[in-house]
């Protein structure tokens, strides 16, 4: 069969249901038409896809593909836009120090436990929702008057030499008092439906880039500072 005049092949292991399910899978359809924009994409290979819930999470391809007559690296995995916000805590009684909520969640592609800002999937909404939507479920804030803001006006890759994976950085600064700070620290958060379980840690702003490994959440980090020092002049 063929997409947008792409042949699309399908492994033996891949059932016919999943393939129409992949045909119509948008991270699929979207790199399709993205790449053979860019690039001279001649034949796609569906090596595997992994299924979330009811709808396609990730799809293995390998492809042949050239760019000015050379032949490219021909495996990627695809996955749908995600999206990350740094929430930035200032206390009522403390206007002066800054803190991030973060949250610790054993990660199994890192092998490791991992201490991130709240992100996931975009699905069928816009991503400003979906920022807002992985806060509450990841820490259980709910935004009460302030409002996510981009932290760069486009998504940022996250692994292009493997992954589609691209993502939106957001921030939001939030006002709590006190009790509401100790209140949320050590939260358990997250959907047990989707394997999702949380620890909300509170880190002082300045210190976060030593708590966490996680490119997105350094590079948020940065844009942050960069974001409130031009404000300052």
């Amino acid at each position: 069969m063929t997409m947008q005049n792409v042949p699309v092949r399908f492994a033996d292991t891949v059932t016919p249901d999943l393939q129409e399910k992949i045909l119509k899978a948008p991270q699929f359809t979207g790199w399709v038409s993205r790449t053979r924009s860019h690039f001279d994409l001649r034949s796609v290979l569906v090596r595997d896809a992994l299924m979330f819930g009811p709808r396609v999470g990730f799809v293995v391809v390998e492809a042949e593909a050239w760019n000015d007559g050379a032949r490219m690296p021909c495996f990627a995995v695809l996955r749908d836009p995600t999206v990350s916000i740094m929430p930035v805590v200032t206390v009522k009684d403390a206007p002066d120090g800054k803190h991030v909520v973060l949250v610790r969640e054993a990660r199994l592609p890192a092998g490791r436990m991992v201490t991130a800002l709240p992100a996931g999937v975009i699905d069928d909404e816009g991503a400003d929702i979906a920022a807002i939507r992985e806060l509450r479920e990841e820490t259980g804030l709910s935004l009460q008057g302030g409002q996510p803001y981009r932290l760069h006006d486009t998504p940022v890759l996250l692994s292009p030499g493997g992954s589609s994976e691209e993502m939106m950085l957001y921030a939001v600064d939030i006002v709590l008092t006190q009790a509401e700070m100790k209140k949320l620290l050590h939260r358990k958060a997250g959907l047990a439906d989707e394997h999702e379980h949380t620890t909300v840690c509170i880190v002082p702003l300045k210190d976060m880039p030593r708590h966490t490994p996680n490119a997105h959440c350094l590079l948020s980090w940065h844009l942050y500072q960069q974001h409130w020092h031009q404000g300052d002049q």
